[in-house]
């Protein structure tokens, strides 16, 4: 019976080493990250049965444990994924917020003091300090676009480093949890299938590291995981992991792209399979605000400029000239998917700059002949069934597309109108007397008159040039009385129109009637008498007039964009507050899902965190349990060496 005794009290001093050496590891460990406390769990060793009953046989080990919750684990990568989308998202937002929506540093002040230069301007029209004045302001505004198109370039760059960096970083995550995987998968069998517990909690705060680049989902297969990223693209399988690299996009080359690289070979995964992390949010910064950001700052410019264009070129400069365009305009944007065989070609020209949209399009033929149309900003597709067919549905958002060659299945085209706006606007010139401020036609009504009407200055419209307003002595409007009156027009124009009427001569006479024709405009109100006469011919003495110019000034505030919806700084106001409250909706999402990450990461740590308190009263157990064991042998030996003495003794 003594030796069994030594056997239980030995049992015990083991169990009590190893529970001592355990806690020992847990207290070292108390603050690496990652590691999950560990217990050793011990059970009764078989007994052996006797006459008078079974009698046990002490203790043992069977195996050393984490405090470990696989769902909580799931919940923290899950939150903590939509965390760092969220995070990275914020960071990328909050400096273009600040700037758009900055009273001195945005497009709205710059754009009211560009007007108020041309206000100035109508007030002396042939002041060559006011010229100057307007031509600085234009300035301005070129730079103002430019400045703000910089900080979009930055941004393109930042996404661009950004995604290299967080593909780089997923690649060593996943060669490590690879080669970690092995290591599980060897420590098992090492170990009689004991848990390799150190290997275990390094492949857990892998996949967490993973799960702050992106989404990632754990398929358990063995003793390995298998982790797949995204919309389920495989990225390790068991002690194989795949390389991600980057690539441009065959649609947009200045933008990099996540592909695949297997055996040689790169495929791209879209943007929408990657969500979450901080690789997530890169992307959804880009497609949800960097590109709706550049798009609609190139559609105020484009419309801005080619409005102001239009416009002065309808007026007459101190010079006496026509005037000309003041602003470059950009062309719309055009890339050839890089998979699209040769020959076929696409040019867009812009037709209507009010009713462009701040949109991204493609053009893509498919096998059956069909040629597909897609707004991919809404992603509305609209199907045509023959190149014919969508030729003769042009102008589109404004846009006239011309295909040179010959398209096959599969080609595929991306369209971006406005991408280039900003940073095509430009100045034509730095000359200030290129402002025409005056109107190129004048009106008069003879001297000799005895009736009471009255003519309006005039204006012209698109399409006018010198020319129209021949003889240089004008076209004259002679009044005859009758019921009704008439108007005759001397030289007589082709074409005559009453208040936006075609109208054959003489004209019927009405007060306030407007007439135009080869592209003037004018009105006659009052009550002419016989045999008056009006004139309506070249502007040869633009000295102080101001006619064309305050036109100019009043595009301001006309609805030019959006299909007559809405103005320059309407639009621009859209869309600081586009930006300001996808800003502060991000950040609160942010708050929410930092505050549910906080939540499950100190549930988690309640089970798996080593509590220092709870140690110390578990090694003080310890500790008691190895000194009574050792008491217990030491008695054993005691009653052992008494049975001994006495066998002496006989």
């Amino acid at each position: 019976m003594g030796v069994n005794v030594l056997n239980i009290g030995s049992t015990g001093l083991q169990a009590a080493q190893i529970g001592i050496a355990t806690t020992g590891q847990n207290i070292s460990n108390a603050s690496t990250p990652g590691y999950s406390e560990e217990v050793s769990q011990q059970v009764a060793a078989p007994a052996q049965g006797y006459s008078f009953g079974y009698l046990g046989h002490g203790t043992e080990v069977q195996t050393v444990v984490r405090q470990y919750n696989q769902l909580l684990s799931s919940q923290i990568n899950s939150t903590q994924s939509a965390s760092s989308q969220l995070s990275a998202y914020s960071n990328l937002i909050t400096p273009l917020d600040n700037l758009v929506a900055d009273p001195k540093a945005g497009l709205s002040p710059v754009l009211q003091s560009f007007f108020s230069s041309l206000q100035n301007l109508s007030a002396n029209p042939s002041a060559v300090s006011s010229m100057q004045t307007a031509m600085s302001s234009a300035q301005t505004l070129v730079s103002q676009f430019q400045a703000l198109q910089t900080q979009v370039n930055q941004s393109t760059s930042t996404v661009n480093s950004q995604i290299s960096s967080e593909v780089t970083t997923i690649n060593t995550d996943a060669q490590q949890l690879a080669s970690v995987n092995q290591a599980i998968q060897i420590g098992y069998a090492a170990a009689n299938n004991q848990p390799p517990n150190t290997l275990l909690d390094q492949r857990d705060l892998l996949i967490n590291k993973l799960s702050q680049e992106t989404q990632v989902s754990v398929v358990p297969e063995g003793n390995m995981y298998n982790v797949f990223i995204g919309n389920g693209q495989p990225l390790v399988m068991g002690a194989v992991a795949n390389s991600l690299t980057t690539v441009a996009s065959a649609s947009n080359p200045t933008n990099l792209e996540v592909a695949f690289s297997v055996n040689g070979t790169t495929q791209p995964i879209s943007e929408a399979n990657l969500p979450g992390g901080t690789l997530g949010g890169t992307f959804a910064f880009r497609t949800n605000s960097l590109s709706p950001i550049q798009n609609t700052l190139g559609q105020i410019a484009i419309v801005l400029g080619s409005a102001l264009n239009a416009q002065n070129k309808l007026g007459q400069t101190v010079s006496g000239a026509m005037g000309q365009d003041l602003f470059t305009i950009a062309a719309p944007l055009v890339n050839a998917n890089a998979g699209n065989s040769a020959g076929a070609q696409i040019t867009a020209t812009i037709a209507n700059p009010g009713a462009l949209k701040p949109d991204n399009y493609t053009l893509s033929l498919d096998g059956g002949g069909n040629y597909t149309f897609t707004d991919t900003t809404t992603n509305t597709p609209t199907v045509f069934a023959s190149a014919a067919a969508f030729a003769a549905a042009q102008p589109i958002d404004g846009v006239t597309y011309a295909i040179t060659g010959a398209m096959s299945a599969g080609d595929s085209f991306s369209i971006s109108p406005t991408a280039a706006g900003a940073s095509g606007f430009g100045l034509t010139t730095t000359d200030p007397t290129a402002f025409a401020s005056a109107a190129p036609i004048s009106t008069s009504t003879a001297s000799t008159n005895t009736g009471s009407g009255v003519m309006t200055p005039g204006s012209v419209t698109t399409g006018f040039i010198p020319a129209n307003a021949a003889p240089p002595t004008g076209t004259t409007l002679t009044y005859t009385a009758g019921a009704p009156g008439t108007l005759t027009l001397n030289p007589s124009p082709a074409s005559v129109m009453v208040n936006g009427v075609v109208t054959a001569q003489p004209i019927t006479y009405t007060s306030g009637m407007t007439i135009s024709f080869n592209n003037m405009s004018f009105s006659l109100s009052g009550t002419p008498a016989n045999g008056d006469t009006f004139t309506v011919g070249p502007n040869t003495n633009a000295t102080g007039d101001n006619r064309n110019v305050l036109l100019m000034n009043g595009l301001l505030t006309q609805n030019t964009m959006n299909n007559g919806t809405g103005n320059f700084q309407g639009v621009y106001a859209q869309l600081v507050n586009a930006v300001g409250n996808t800003t502060s909706q991000v950040n609160t999402m942010g708050a929410t899902e930092t505050s549910l990450l906080t939540a499950a990461t100190k549930q988690q740590q309640s089970i798996s965190g080593v509590n220092l308190d709870q140690e110390t009263v578990n090694l003080l157990q310890y500790q008691q349990v190895y000194q009574a064991c050792g008491k217990l042998i030491q008695v054993a030996s005691q009653n052992f060496s008494t049975v001994l003495n006495l066998d002496g003794s006989a």
